[in-house]
């Protein structure tokens, strides 16, 4: 079959080549093959390219996280029912090729009516977002703090916040999204790059402080997170894409954690706060149901238009280097994906 492997670190152009590898291999019972139609990208993919994600496998690498496409074999004959199906899979890596592996307990059938680009960003994007705020305790009128609320993520979170009646505010890198992050219901969107964002916020909460935050940039952002992070709220992690800005090595790692700064447990005690990470990769493997509830909720809702999934950048097999720069550089927004020739 053929994959986009990643063959070596660096620019979107030159890292990922098209080669013949053979077919993925069912293995562990609850093993399902999937005829790939669609892939999603997203920005641990960018960070794997850079050579900063320490989860990636080692070169050359197929990298992706979820695919849309149709289930051709099981290995547990439980699962034949899911022969011939149309389904939305998470994978371990993988996903940028026309087969790839999935488990039964990571996969949902899905119906026509959710396109593939909607499907993946439900995947991934939606499914993080929905985890990030069960680990909240959010309410009507709460103040919630976005980061890159233009992303996939910050998009469903945006969404998912709004459900629950609380105050969002979003900030972006770009002012050219202010108009997008308002239309998609963020009641204060704010431009990161125009002065001191942080003042901002502060003139919105007018001596209120923020509920929960959502941060996927670390660096210097989580010093002036805690800063206005009420008592009894909870800041919720979900990526460090600062580090992108930093070349590999155990220095510039150094580096990023002095950026973060350090926290002493007494202080989360006294004031009864929360930090807490999460990665949906290993709550797709320790915990697989977690995600196949949360993507039967999130289809729930969509089907009753409660939200609406931002899918619109799609690409062919021929330009992933476009996606993945155009993803780097914070070009686009909602979910990005590649459809794969038949």
């Amino acid at each position: 079959m053929r994959a986009i492997q990643l063959v070596k670190y660096g620019s979107a152009e030159t890292a990922f080549q098209t080669n013949i590898v053979a077919d993925p291999q069912l293995q562990n019972t609850e093993d399902i093959l999937i005829k790939v139609h669609s892939f999603g990208i997203n920005f641990a993919d960018v960070m794997a390219r850079n050579g900063l994600y320490r989860a990636a496998p080692a070169l050359p690498a197929t990298l992706g996280y979820e695919v849309v496409g149709i289930v051709e074999k099981v290995n547990n004959p439980l699962n034949n029912n899911l022969l011939g199906k149309r389904v939305l899979g998470l994978t371990r890596f993988g996903g940028y090729a026309e087969y790839a592996i999935s488990s039964s307990n990571g996969v949902i059938e899905i119906q026509d009516n959710l396109s593939n680009g909607q499907a993946l960003a439900l995947a991934t994007q939606y499914c993080t977002a929905f985890l990030a705020l069960e680990k909240t305790s959010v309410s009507k009128n709460d103040f919630v703090l976005i980061h890159s609320a233009s992303g996939g993520v910050g998009i469903a979170l945006t969404q998912l916040s709004k459900l629950k009646k609380c105050k969002t505010i979003g900030l972006t890198r770009t002012a050219s999204k202010l108009s997008f992050l308002k239309q998609n219901g963020v009641d204060y969107p704010i431009e990161t790059k125009a002065g001191n964002y942080h003042e901002k916020i502060l003139n919105v909460l007018e001596n209120k402080r923020i509920s929960a935050i959502f941060n996927s940039v670390g660096g210097t952002t989580f010093k002036k997170d805690l800063k206005i992070l009420e008592a009894t709220g909870h800041l919720v992690f979900f990526g460090i894409s600062d580090r992108i800005n930093n070349k590999k090595g155990i220095l510039n790692t150094i580096y990023q954690m002095l950026k973060i700064g350090k926290i002493h447990p007494a202080k989360l005690i006294l004031n009864s706060q929360s930090i807490n990470g999460l990665n949906l990769l290993e709550i797709a493997d320790k915990k697989p149901e977690q995600i196949q509830n949360a993507l039967k909720e999130l289809i729930y809702l969509f089907d009753n238009k409660k939200i609406n999934p931002q899918a619109s950048n799609e690409f062919s097999w021929e330009q992933l280097s476009i996606a993945h720069e155009g993803l780097e550089n914070a070009k686009f927004i909602g979910k990005v994906f590649v459809n794969v020739n038949k």
